[in-house]
């Protein structure tokens, strides 16, 4: 049961993005290259900083607290986290950049 606090913070970023943002993007936005470029830019790197971060010991990810899937040192959860979190700071850029389309 310890493993779904982290699965609740997913489903609690999921929640916000369509409560909150649906109004200011299309689904078919995350298709375009203009979006995943920069997203798989940033999610390498912050994937790499964790890597390092577990490397040097700074930090882990206890086994009691996340599912036991992991690629490269890290659990399943947090490639979803970084994904929505890139989908999220989209939907906060658009909508308070001032850009209309």
């Amino acid at each position: 049961m310890a493993s779904s606090a982290y699965l609740f913070l997913e489903l609690a970023i999921t929640a916000f993005i369509v409560g909150f943002g649906w109004e200011y993007f299309e689904p078919r936005e995350l298709l375009m290259r203009s979006f995943w470029v920069p997203a798989l830019c940033l999610a390498c790197f912050w994937f790499a900083v964790d890597q390092i971060a577990i490397g040097f010991a700074l930090w882990t990810f206890p086994a009691a607290g996340t599912l036991p899937i992991r690629l490269f040192s890290l659990p399943i959860e947090e490639y979803i986290l970084f994904f929505l979190h890139t989908i999220l700071c989209f939907i906060l850029l658009k909508c308070f950049s001032g850009l209309k389309e």
